[in-house]
């Protein structure tokens, strides 16, 4: 794991996912720092939680863990954090559903096994209103996907709204996601305007004006 501090206030934990022997994507992970309370968005899988809860601790007291969505590689490290740390998961209430395994992701045949079924939360706007943060859903790639705004940094934490390169914005995996969808939602960016945008599996993007309509250009059907 490698972690680095983006702003002020918010740190991002890399680590690197096998998916086949030639091929490892980044998996970010991010802390937000509140005063002493720390704030984790998404959670990996359960082998990076060991090096997770160091990195938690090293710069505050954990306090809320809040999902982009609920696939895999952002919830399979919820259960061993929930059971260290003993606090609240959230997530907007339209991934609740498959997070508690009663529906198959659009998509997908099997039921999630997340280990926290029950367990998440229904993200509202209360859950945020004492911290400098908002979030906004985001579906396409799941219905109930949220990108998360540190108003005061200015850093979009945009999960898997996009893959990100030095240079620009790309839609995420297509065969789990309502492409279309996704890149209307993507338009949040022109709205916020944020200094830096972040993605789960991606470099960190400064923002310009030109990078939705490029995105838009190269990838709406």
């Amino acid at each position: 794991m490698n972690m680095k501090q983006i702003s002020e206030h918010v740190f991002q934990c890399e680590f690197e996912l096998d998916v086949t022997v030639d091929i490892r994507i980044p998996v970010h992970i991010w802390l937000i720092r509140n005063g002493e309370d720390v704030y984790i968005i998404d959670t990996g899988i359960e082998c990076f939680s060991d090096d997770l809860i160091k990195a938690v601790l090293s710069i505050g007291t954990p306090k809320a863990i809040l999902l982009t969505h609920g696939h895999n590689d952002h919830i399979k490290g919820a259960a061993k954090l929930i059971e260290k740390f003993n606090i609240p998961i959230y997530a907007h209430q339209k991934e609740l559903i498959y997070i508690n395994g009663e529906a198959p992701y659009p998509k997908k045949n099997d039921l999630e096994n997340t280990g926290v079924a029950n367990v998440v939360e229904p993200l509202k706007e209360q859950t945020l209103a004492h911290l400098p943060i908002q979030y906004y859903l985001t579906p396409g790639h799941s219905p109930g996907h949220v990108v998360y705004y540190h108003e005061k940094d200015q850093i979009l934490l945009s999960g898997d709204l996009f893959i990100t390169s030095h240079e620009d914005l790309h839609p995420p995996i297509r065969k789990f996601s309502d492409i279309n969808e996704n890149i209307d939602s993507g338009a949040i960016i022109d709205k916020i305007k944020p200094t830096l945008i972040c993605s789960s599996h991606g470099k960190n993007l400064p923002y310009d004006d030109r990078l939705y309509k490029k995105y838009v250009w190269n990838y709406r059907d």
